[in-house]
């Protein structure tokens, strides 16, 4: 990017220049986004990488145009039109986006500040609390873990540069990267922290106070983001219902119509391109906006995912096309493929649970969705019987060993004294621990063993915090008070913020089940009704083509669900597999609720 920054402003530095000034606030988002690269140079950038967009989209559209036009697919008017606007949008969209970059980046970095700051001043209180000077404390974090502290490390390093090797007061460098940190919280702990030392007051004193009060802020800040996610939910569940109970009905009355010969066919297209894009998309879509409100955590388990997509999803494409699809199409190939095993054991099962034809590619997808998610299912119950509950035991152990200091014993010797009691899954984790520290290993090093492989962060932090304030603080009873006091707050938070979102996961399961009952009682009073005037109704068809998208977009729920209320898309595998499984009851149970309304209807 240097090279090429450097070529851009050769080529564009006249008109980089002119493109900073005319926008103010593009000097202060390159710098609080850390880019490190000149204002005027990456306006530079922004022109060149337009116009190359622009000569793509020319060399892309000018051809195509002219082969449109020669088809007659075109007129030379509406030729010319294609071929000068494709290049324009190409040049616009990349010249829009290079601007809004820096600002994406700024966000992006408050996120990370807004998870990390809090910790920060915890950090940085408790040092202060065994005598430690915060200024110190922040060189110390230049050598974090980075999976501990991203962006404040940056910052600690950077302070850490401007201090050592440039000679700069300390309280200067610290008020010079608060002003650059695109993060309130972190700007007024700096510059508060440099105006009471300046004025003599008691710093620990503040940061205390600061602490406090942040951790409070963090606490509404997790109530607000719950009732956000609420609402969230409760949006989703209305959409999705209220959209699929529209359409659904509308395209079961126009296909019911179109086959008795009574409508205008060709909605099949339009059908598919809602089931199947549309709705999918839909529930993407508010994933997303769930990432977007939630906490994002830098060290999370990916094995789950990795299992996931290796294994789990091959497997549902694959049972797909042999249990679903020959039922879902028409043709020699359907008879084909309805004739291999996993097609007729799917017409078996179908058949045991009493439905008739057309529940055939429900039941076949309704399986392949949910053997698939099994590996998945596994893996993220082994990744949370791993690493889940560890922070609930280390909370424990923190306030055991604040207690088992007061009597006078050092620190190495508590954790010894301590490996004995039960502190539920990380237990194993502190005996290994006691076996290392009475080996005499340094407990910086036990700390690295600790995290190797280790994927909660919570868990990473606490215990990065008590080794500190031991190597550092001294590990005085004052400063593992502070340290013990900070993690009962942050673990209830955490625990008040998964009860929020615990009873929200409920809703998908209701809308799941009324969704799929919906669609059968509207095919069958469909079909009633034209067979009460004379006409045909081929009711397996129907169901056939409705049942499937019903089925996977329920599937798309849970992921939904798991995202919503425990933050990670992973914990969605079970209820996806509940909700696919819940589809097949709704299955079963939909022909009798057909049969007791349809003598009233």
């Amino acid at each position: 990017m240097a090279s090429l920054d450097g070529v851009a402003y050769g080529v564009f530095g006249g008109l980089g220049e002119r493109l900073g000034k005319l926008i103010p606030s593009l000097r202060g988002d390159v710098a609080s986004a850390d880019m490190r690269v000149y204002p005027a140079a990456y306006a530079s950038r922004v022109l060149l990488l337009s116009l190359i967009a622009f000569a793509a989209g020319l060399a892309l559209a000018a051809p195509a145009s002219l082969l449109l036009s020669r088809a007659g697919l075109l007129k030379p008017l509406q030729a010319a039109a294609l071929a000068s606007l494709v290049p324009l949008a190409a040049a616009g969209a990349t010249f829009a986006l290079g601007l809004a970059y820096p600002k994406v980046r700024v966000s992006s970095r408050a996120s990370s500040f807004d998870l990390e700051t809090a910790y920060f001043s915890v950090y940085v209180t408790v040092m202060a609390t065994g005598g430690i000077s915060p200024y110190t404390s922040f060189e110390r974090l230049a050598k974090a873990p980075e999976t501990l502290f991203r962006e404040i490390r940056r910052e600690a390093r950077r302070f850490f540069l401007r201090v050592r090797a440039m000679g700069e007061d300390p309280l200067t460098a610290i008020e010079e990267s608060a002003r650059r940190v695109p993060h309130e919280g972190y700007r007024q702990l700096l510059l508060g922290y440099a105006a009471t030392l300046r004025a003599g007051g008691d710093v620990v004193h503040y940061l205390q106070r600061q602490t406090e009060m942040m951790l409070r802020e963090r606490v509404t800040r997790v109530r607000i983001a719950g009732e956000r996610v609420a609402m969230l939910i409760e949006a989703y569940m209305a959409a999705s219902l209220l959209t699929a109970m529209t359409m659904y009905v509308m395209y079961a009355v126009s296909m019911a119509m179109a086959q008795a010969g009574l409508g205008v066919a060709g909605s099949e297209l339009q059908f598919v391109l809602f089931s199947y894009i549309l709705m999918p998309m839909l529930s993407g879509v508010f994933i997303y906006l769930a990432d977007l409100m939630q906490p994002k955590y830098p060290v999370y388990d990916t094995m789950p995912y990795l299992v996931f997509f290796s294994a789990g999803l091959p497997t549902t494409l694959a049972l797909f096309l042999l249990m679903a699809l020959p039922f879902m199409v028409g043709g020699p190939l359907a008879q084909v493929l309805r004739a291999q095993p996993l097609a007729q054991l799917t017409l078996l099962l179908t058949r045991a649970l009493g439905l008739g034809r057309g529940y055939e590619s429900g039941v076949g997808l309704s399986l392949a969705l949910s053997l698939g998610l099994i590996p998945g299912i596994v893996a993220e119950a082994h990744s949370s019987a791993k690493f889940s509950g560890i922070q609930f035991g280390i909370t424990r152990f923190l306030r055991d060993l604040v207690e088992v200091r007061k009597t006078g014993m050092s620190p190495e010797k508590c954790i010894i004294v301590l490996k004995d009691r039960d502190y539920g899954r990380f237990t194993p984790y502190l005996r290994n621990m006691a076996k290392q520290v009475g080996w005499g290993i340094p407990l910086g090093k036990i700390f690295e063993t600790f995290a190797r492989g280790m994927k909660n962060w919570f868990a990473l932090i606490s215990m990065y915090l008590l080794v500190e304030s031991i190597e550092v603080g001294g590990g005085m009873p004052e400063t593992l008070e502070a340290l013990a006091s900070y993690a009962e707050t942050l673990e209830h938070i955490e625990r008040e913020k998964r009860s929020m979102l615990r009873p929200l996961v409920l809703m998908p399961y209701v809308g799941a089940l009324i969704i799929t009952v919906v669609v059968i009682v509207i095919i069958a009073f469909m079909v009633s009704l034209m067979r009460y005037a004379g006409k045909a109704v081929v009711e397996s068809e129907m169901l056939n083509m409705f049942l499937p998208p019903v089925i996977l977009n329920s599937y798309l729920m849970g992921l939904a669900a798991g995202k919503l209320s425990s933050e990670r898309v992973s914990a969605g595998f079970v209820h996806a597999l509940l909700l696919t499984l819940s589809n097949i009851v709704a299955m079963v149970l939909g022909p009798a609720i057909v049969a007791g309304l349809m003598p009233r209807l």
